[in-house]
């Protein structure tokens, strides 16, 4: 026979409340979903109103977010008999409607044309759909299901690559040149003995090509007895013209990703030696409380008719719009205090530029303004700066030590003590590279970086490199 007992256990919960999730998610909303969030609220409830509205001055479409058009009604039906107009109506609209081919469509249409076995086309459109935009394998193709036979993985990339366009499904943009050279030297043009050689080089010499300069080349085979092979300058420079005619990212012809457009939520202007720090609320709507609706939860000014129901059901109303007001005044006073304190903490870069920028953490804010580390790191996730320099998100500004080296007259910044932020560090990257007449490797742009008392490796310049979309002296 069971026996049931009572069991008690203390527990600890933190149960949040609905304004308390409201306050959090306000202050983690970029500005953009502000002023849709507070159009939500206005909608959903009636003690909320909205004052003003930037927006609603007669340049969008009532009840619409459609900009009104003042021209001609080309949605207007034709007028009977006019073909001519009909024909240019509907191209328009074709053309009104008309979505690029994304690069997987792109390719399945031409998989859709060839005659291909079930299990080939299946593994195929596997090998299409883990291309990611560059045209590039996203995870190693021998791990897709069903690439277990090698030799049906080797057939499906081998069908893959023949579409257009050229140099699809490899591994990387070294991979993807070598097979276009291939397809170059077993195309029509097969017999041209400079294909064979850029082939080769591509394969077995992709480290001579860095100085990107024909006669550097011609030097460097020179010196590679087991190249087996050597140019003139005339054929050195019809092998970098081979080069330059491939695409090192053949997939992002059809890159659709829309274009997104950023919105400042403060702004610094700088007057002489002071700056100044805004919050930008001038496309934010003007919200207030309905003064109906306030006079309902007035039980002085209540007639004996208003009901209980209606008393109440103002007071709540009333009091979720205090609510949302004041949530809403809490976010962008906690968004000034965070951008008047990294101007105070950042006063190198606001003075002299991005390359100024000096390490610092989210905690030495928090202590500073007295909020807790979480805070600000909601507060800076999606946030934008405008300044004079340009365009930065919040977290811009927070950035780790990195080059550590004694203080001395060569540090970037005189009285930072030797102490370079990983973003100051890519900056100075940037400039070195924009300011040099010569294309320079790697290895001399961290010979450059020593200069300036920044020790890093030469590789940790490869991964900033990558990281600003600056290509390597190859590509450059």
């Amino acid at each position: 026979m069971q026996e049931q007992r009572l069991h008690f256990v203390q527990q600890q919960r933190l149960n949040l409340s609905p304004q308390l999730m409201q306050s959090i998610k306000l202050m983690a909303m970029p500005f953009a979903d502000l002023r849709d969030r507070i159009i939500e609220e206005a909608e959903k409830n009636p003690a909320l109103e909205i004052v003003s509205d930037p927006f609603d001055d007669g340049s969008r479409m009532a009840g619409s977010g459609m900009p009104s058009y003042d021209g001609p009604d080309v949605f207007a039906p034709s007028a009977p008999g006019g073909d001519d107009e009909s024909d240019e109506h509907q191209n328009f609209i074709e053309g009104a409607l008309h979505r690029s081919a994304t690069l997987q469509e792109h390719l399945l249409s031409q998989l859709g044309e060839l005659r291909l076995s079930g299990p080939l086309r299946s593994l195929c459109e596997l090998v299409v759909q883990n291309l990611d935009r560059d045209g590039f394998h996203v995870v190693n193709p021998e791990e897709l299901p069903g690439a277990d036979d090698s030799a049906l993985l080797s057939a499906a990339l081998h069908t893959v690559r023949r579409l257009e366009p050229a140099g699809c499904a490899s591994s990387g943009y070294h991979e993807s040149l070598v097979m276009q050279a291939r397809m170059l030297a077993h195309g029509p043009l097969s017999a041209d003995p400079l294909l064979a050689h850029t082939v080769d080089i591509l394969e077995n010499h992709f480290e001579l090509l860095e100085k990107g300069r024909p006669d550097a080349l011609v030097k460097a085979l020179s010196k590679k007895r087991e190249a087996g092979f050597t140019l003139d300058l005339d054929e050195a420079e019809g092998v970098y013209e081979i080069i330059r005619s491939l695409d090192p990212f053949p997939g992002r012809a059809f890159d659709n990703t829309p274009e997104s457009w950023v919105v400042p939520d403060v702004i610094v202007k700088r007057t002489e030696d002071e700056y100044s720090v805004v919050i930008n609320d001038e496309e934010i709507p003007v919200i207030g409380i309905s003064p109906f609706f306030l006079e309902l939860d007035d039980k002085k000014s209540l007639s004996p008719e208003t009901s209980k129901g209606a008393r109440d059901f103002a007071h709540e109303s009333v009091k979720e719009a205090q609510w949302f007001m004041h949530t809403i005044t809490r976010r962008n006073l906690t968004i000034l205090k965070l951008a008047r304190a990294l101007v105070v903490f950042q006063r190198d870069f606001f003075s002299h530029g991005p390359a100024h920028i000096v390490p610092l953490r989210m905690k030495d804010i928090a202590e500073e303004i007295g909020m807790h580390e979480a805070t600000i790191s909601r507060a800076a996730n999606g946030k934008y700066l405008q300044c004079e320099w340009g365009l930065f998100e919040l977290k811009y500004f927070f950035s780790n030590q990195v080059g550590a080296a004694p203080p001395g007259p060569s540090s970037v910044s005189e009285g930072n003590g030797g102490r370079f932020s990983k973003q100051g560090v890519k900056e100075t990257i940037r400039e070195i590279i924009a300011g040099s007449k010569e294309t320079l490797s790697d290895q001399k742009i961290t010979e450059q970086l020593a200069l300036r008392g920044i020790n890093i490796a030469r590789r940790t310049v490869a991964k900033y490199r990558g990281e600003l979309t600056i290509g390597s002296s190859f590509d450059r």
